[in-house]
């Protein structure tokens, strides 16, 4: 049996592609991570607050949420959790498999109030950030709960190949009204922290964000919400949860500016709720992501 090699010619060009298409891929991480690098700089808060499928699929205006992901944008929505609870989520940032963003919450409710640990890391090759959360939350009084916050953060710097890191904290409220609807604050790093290495400094500004949920009836859930920070970066999101059945929700929201729309659906089983979302960046493209819940 004979076995045909390629002409040198072809081999040659096959080589090319693949070097081509390597370059293209690293030329692509590196435009990430610098994206990554200006834009968190600017607006940290942005990075933690869509850090599962449902807060996504309502463009981020999750305030008032009451979820064991509340741990990432208003630990008051904890104070609500009555069961044991466990949660993860994972996203393919902009459809590409080098850049991802995880998560992962346990929730422990109990009589003095309810404990949550909470892990959380993005990046791509080389390029890493990470945080690590302790959280409590509890009901003080029938309608209003609250919550808090403390967590180490970490970079990886490209520039050094180092890592560096920073102890935040966060608190927040929720306020539930007569008629369902609700009211939360969330105030993120009031003390300005940031973190530093030898070459780059991180800036994590003090952010706050404020939001509403309402009813428009019996099936439909809407969501409202602004944020801002203290270098002047100001971001408004809306989003809704269309409910037509007890299991089943569909959910669609927007943010900006850069305006980013999202879309989603939810399905409850028993124990188990899954959370799938996709959002769109107005440059970056397409990101879908997953969450699971067990509530036990």
């Amino acid at each position: 049996m004979v076995v045909m090699q390629p002409p040198a010619f072809f081999s040659s060009i096959l080589a090319d592609e693949i070097g081509m298409h390597q370059t293209n891929n690293l030329t692509f991480n590196l435009f990430i991570c610098f994206f990554l690098l200006s834009t968190t700089s600017s607006f940290a808060q942005a990075d933690f607050a869509k850090s599962d499928s449902y807060s996504i699929s309502v463009g981020g205006a999750s305030v008032t949420l009451q979820t064991p992901f509340a741990v990432f944008y208003n630990q008051a929505g904890l104070a609500g959790l009555e069961k044991l609870s466990a949660a993860v989520y994972y996203q393919q940032r902009y459809m590409t498999s080098d850049f991802a963003e995880i998560s992962g919450v346990v929730c422990l409710p109990l009589k003095t109030g309810t404990f949550a640990l909470s892990v959380w890391q993005t990046g791509i090759t080389g390029y890493h950030e990470n945080r690590f959360g302790l959280a409590f939350a509890k009901k003080l009084g029938p309608r209003l709960s609250s919550g808090l916050q403390f967590s180490y953060y970490m970079m990886d710097f490209p520039e050094n190949g180092t890592a560096q890191g920073v102890f935040l904290f966060e608190m927040g409220a929720r306020y539930e009204l007569p008629g369902k609807q609700t009211l939360g604050v969330h105030l993120f790093n009031p003390f300005g922290a940031n973190v530093r290495s030898t070459l780059n400094r991180h800036t994590l500004p003090a952010a706050l964000k404020i939001g509403a949920g309402f009813p428009l009836g019996d099936m439909l859930r809407t969501y409202l919400a602004a944020s801002g920070d203290l270098d002047g970066n100001y971001k408004l999101h809306g989003g809704f949860d269309f409910q037509p059945h007890d299991h089943f929700s569909l959910r669609g929201g927007l943010s900006g500016k850069p305006v980013n729309y999202a879309a989603g659906i939810g399905y409850r089983w028993s124990f188990l709720q899954t959370d799938l979302a996709v959002s769109h960046h107005a440059v970056l493209g397409y990101s879908p992501s997953i969450s699971l819940t067990f509530n036990l």
